[in-house]
């Protein structure tokens, strides 16, 4: 059964071109929880406090889908589309035809300016993008992506954009040859100064408070890890190695980089300033990488929020001053929970589990019970399980003889919530108008389903079980509300105030496509949110 598609719009009335802005920012804050906003964020005195005082704040605002990664979530934002019709299930997945693991951005036929050996475009990307409908149906209207992340940057702008751009380690912004063959001249002297100042200086993050702050020692894939702040990033003098790049993505300096890169690009590419309306997508990336590296309820992420607080102020301060009747939206691709270990210290129950382990196990249950002495599946850090073909065909069993006895097995494990086959998923049609709060967690699983990139078992854990990640502490990725629920705040010319109703990330884009008095290039997923303007 094909999945519903949820909203065309078949007439649209267009408002007084005086009544659109010049400017709109759409900001992602990566791995941004609401839970993360209400705990630290909304009181602040800076810009996300602004936001959250100032805007329409959705509280109970959802990425609807499963598998919550970045890929996915960015894939989201500016279209209004699942990752079900966007293409993008997972950060990575596996080509059935070749058993090989692909990058949702890889395109070796687009080579990184600056980094030739690598290739990125939205080739696997499906649909257009708010910009891509903004260049087409608004006279001079332009599109710009500036993100710490390229697959942020390429699902945010699509596959056009007037400037796509993005932070490569060593490199600085940078973009593709899907997108342009060289840098603007602007943006080499903005790389040059950022790497010369990046060697020439110390990276020391302090508290804000000022005073150490500990953070505690949890024993950690077997090491014994201290978190806590002050953390030297980096030394004068010090190596610029990957390790280095590494510490600085995982602070708040990362952040503050991406923000001066975006108001380059403003000043040199003037944008608001052109006649047209002009949207400019930005992904801050800090707090994803803070996340990973130090968990989200210690003082480091603390630390993040109250530097992002104020960071963003400077941004949107000087942002108004230039262009007062701009508009801002603030989410989030993702949310996350914090790390088992520290929870469990807390008296919640959590546990890690390594997945490759558990579908080793898994396997080997299968081929007993089937009298095969050889896997089956392939091995995968995703809870998307790929059928071995060439191991299947060696084996004599039927696709679904396998695939119903490793549903079988995986549903007795207590740790399972869900284990779907990729035909239960093709079945499976999410209602239009579910509360995403209580939407079952089969239909989320759907909502992250593309055929032929997604696995042939489908798994989701318990609320509990975090999925591993043997380079760090903390994880995301899961279909439960702390990977799922996040902020959703619009700024601009309508009125400040809280809204309680539950709405999808989806919703996003043709809200600002109905504000802007534009229509969406394609079917969408999400519906317009009625916001109220302001009186005058």
């Amino acid at each position: 059964m094909p999945l519903l598609r949820l909203f065309l719009p078949c007439l649209v009335v267009l408002p007084l071109a005086a009544s659109r802005p010049s400017l709109v920012v759409v900001i992602s804050a990566d791995q941004f929880s609401a839970e993360l906003m209400a705990r630290w964020g909304k009181d602040l005195p800076g810009g996300l406090g602004r936001l959250a005082r100032e805007g329409t704040a959705f509280q109970s605002a959802y990425q609807d889908h499963g598998y919550t990664e970045t890929g996915p979530g960015h894939s989201v934002i500016l279209t209004g589309r699942t990752p079900a019709q966007t293409g993008i299930t997972e950060n990575r997945w596996v080509d059935g035809s070749t058993g090989k693991s692909v990058n949702c951005v890889s395109d070796p036929a687009s080579p990184i300016v600056g980094a030739p050996e690598r290739g990125a475009s939205a080739l696997h990307f499906r649909g257009t993008t708010l910009g891509q409908w903004v260049r087409t149906q608004i006279p001079h209207g332009r599109s710009f992506a500036m993100t710490g992340k390229d697959r942020a940057s390429i699902f945010m702008a699509g596959a056009q954009g007037d400037g796509v751009y993005w932070f490569e380690s060593g490199v600085g912004f940078t973009t593709s040859a899907a997108y342009a063959k060289s840098l603007p001249e602007w943006l080499q002297a903005h790389n040059r100064r950022f790497l010369e100042q990046a060697q020439s200086r110390s990276f020391f993050w302090e508290a804000s408070s000022g005073q150490p702050e500990s953070g505690g020692s949890f024993l950690i894939h077997g090491k014994l890890t201290t978190f806590g702040l002050p953390r030297l990033i980096q030394g004068v003098g010090m190596s610029m190695d990957v390790a280095f790049w590494n510490r600085f993505k995982a602070s708040p300096f990362f952040d503050q980089s991406i923000l001066e890169a975006a108001e380059a690009l403003i000043a040199h590419e003037a944008l608001g300033r052109r006649g047209g309306v002009d949207l400019l997508a930005l992904s801050l990336s800090a707090s994803d990488y803070v996340g990973h590296e130090f968990g989200n309820q210690g003082p480091e992420m603390r630390d993040q929020v109250r530097r992002l607080d104020k960071a963003l102020d400077v941004f949107l301060t000087r942002l108004r001053s230039r262009i007062p009747g701009v508009w801002v939206v603030l989410t989030a691709d993702h949310g996350s929970g914090d790390f088992p270990e520290r929870l469990e210290a807390q008296g919640i129950p959590a546990k890690r589990l390594d997945l490759r382990t558990w579908g080793r196990a898994l396997d080997r249950a299968v081929g007993q019970r089937l009298g095969i002495d050889h896997t089956l599946f392939l091995e995968t850090d995703s809870p998307q399980f790929h059928l071995d073909k060439a191991a299947l065909r060696a084996s004599g069993k039927t696709r679904s003889e396998v695939l119903q006895v490793a549903q079988e097995l995986a549903r007795k494990d207590p740790d399972v919530i869900e284990a779907c086959s990729a035909e239960e998923m093709e079945a499976v049609d999410p209602a239009a108008n579910a509360n995403p709060a209580g939407r079952p967690i089969r239909e989320r699983l759907r909502l992250s389903y593309v055929a032929g990139r997604s696995g042939d078992l489908l798994l989701a854990f318990r609320p509990s079980v975090m999925v591993d990640d043997p380079a760090h502490p903390a994880n995301h990725g899961h279909p439960h509300d702390p990977d799922r629920r996040v902020p959703l705040i619009f700024w601009g010319p309508w009125k400040a105030e809280t809204r309680l109703e539950p709405v999808r990330i989806v919703d996003l884009a043709p809200t600002l496509a109905r504000e802007l008095g534009i229509q969406p290039a394609e079917a969408v997923d999400g519906k317009p949110l009625e916001l109220r303007r302001r009186s005058h």
